[in-house]
């Protein structure tokens, strides 16, 4: 057992003395303990499976199933949590909701830029980033003045589902949502996301988030089945971050020593099983819409050169971005202006901020990265500090972390302390 990681889960069999500690009256969570482990429970399923998006396709893109009654059904059940004004308080001054602050002052400026100019889609945009980091810090606060060991068994829970629906919408096409989707890629598996990338990054997430939870010998299986996951959705970035994960559990013998040895077997055999799945990719008729675009992803692992048309999309985006910035260093160009221009966004987050917000979003983006490597979710150091590693990684291949929940979120946790 590796005391590191503080073990909290029904897989820790407890000594006597703690058991007579779970079962005795004192213990009990009384009814506000039992509402907020009930809220946040749901909350945390809606936000780490990307539902109220979901729900908003499946509803045909009606106004009644906008996201944003699902958030502000979040507002009306954590509202209740807020009368508890001195952890408020303390909250509202924790180095992540002071980073919220500044983004959301920023936001605000330039949202009145946009009014000024009648720009009302960039507005909009700019108002749902606002809304987004509200919403963060407010169930930010509902997660910190609850037990942690009281709603985080959903991580690992999650954790495992949602590569297990990757695979089915990998060998089921069109059972979550239709064929052709907006923002989906046929044979990139992505389910309740609505997009590959971003169901990579919440498996990733849920995973990272799990670590804590259980024991390193149920860890290896979940880190395998994580690995499907991410294989079916093409997603290079997170894929490479798992790996560089399981290369650091290792070495922090926080998993078993016999997942090095899978791995070493899986690199041995790296060529074969490339060859054999891209001769099962070719074999599907189904996915021959979209089979040239999985080609290419699985070249980069057999050549380790990214000269596909997503990687030289993303590499032009990128380049448009650093030219918007280096034409609007201090300010930026304004934010949302790589959202609605004419190519696909920047697919890289620091370039976004400079391209938006000039030296401000960069301030911010280094800001964020400090306070993750400074919070104390994991007990082990170096942990936390791969963790801000990791975020600088994974930035260089999106530019959406601080527009959707489950990133924002995970942001809060992280650099937060987790209570016992």
């Amino acid at each position: 057992m590796n005391a590191r990681f503080p073990q909290v889960t029904a897989f820790v069999r407890p000594d006597a003395s703690v058991r007579a500690t779970v079962s005795s009256p004192q213990s009990r969570p009384g009814p506000l303990g039992l509402y907020k482990t009930s809220v946040l429970v749901v909350v945390l399923c809606l936000v780490y499976l990307e539902l109220p998006n979901y729900v908003y396709l499946l509803s045909g893109y009606t106004p009644i199933g906008i996201p944003k009654y699902i958030y502000y059904a979040f507002f009306v059940f954590v509202a209740p949590l807020l009368l508890q004004f001195r952890a408020l308080t303390l909250y509202l001054i924790s180095p992540f909701s002071l980073w919220a602050f500044g983004w959301i002052v920023l936001n605000i400026t330039h949202f009145s830029f946009a009014l000024i100019d009648g720009d009302l889609s960039r507005a909009s945009l700019i108002g749902t980033r606002i809304q987004t980091a509200v919403l963060a810090v407010l169930l930010g606060f509902a997660c910190s003045i609850t037990r942690t060991t009281s709603y985080e068994r959903i991580f690992p829970f999650l954790a495992g589902l949602i590569p297990t629906m990757m695979i089915v919408d990998f060998l089921n096409p069109g059972v979550f949502y239709p064929l052709g989707t907006e923002g989906t890629i046929l044979g990139r598996a992505s389910a309740t996301f609505i997009g590959a990338g971003k169901a990579g990054e919440g498996i990733l997430l849920t995973f990272l988030l799990a670590i804590p939870v259980l024991r390193p010998r149920y860890r290896a299986p979940l880190l395998l089945l994580v690995g499907a996951g991410l294989l079916l959705t093409f997603a290079r970035g997170p894929l490479l971050c798992w790996m560089l994960l399981w290369l650091l559990l290792l070495l922090r013998n926080a998993v078993p020593k016999y997942t090095l040895a899978v791995a070493l077997v899986a690199l041995g055999a790296l060529p074969l099983l490339l060859g054999s799945f891209q001769s099962y990719l070719e074999g599907r008729e189904d996915l021959s819409e979209g089979l040239d675009n999985l080609l290419g992803r699985l070249e980069f692992f057999q050549d380790r050169v990214m000269d596909d048309d997503s990687a030289l999309e993303r590499a032009q985006v990128a380049e448009a971005g650093l030219d918007l910035f280096l034409e609007n260093p201090i300010f930026g160009a304004g934010a949302g202006a790589t959202h609605l221009w004419s190519l696909t966004g920047t697919h890289n987050q620091p370039v976004m901020l400079a391209a938006e917000y000039g030296v401000f979003g960069i301030a911010l983006w280094v800001w964020l990265a400090v306070i993750l490597w400074k919070g104390k979710y994991f007990q082990d150091k170096t942990f936390q500090l791969s963790v801000a590693a990791g975020f600088i990684f994974l930035s260089m291949f999106t530019h959406n972390m601080l527009d959707f929940p489950y990133w924002l979120l995970t942001f809060a946790l992280i650099s937060g302390q987790r209570r016992a």
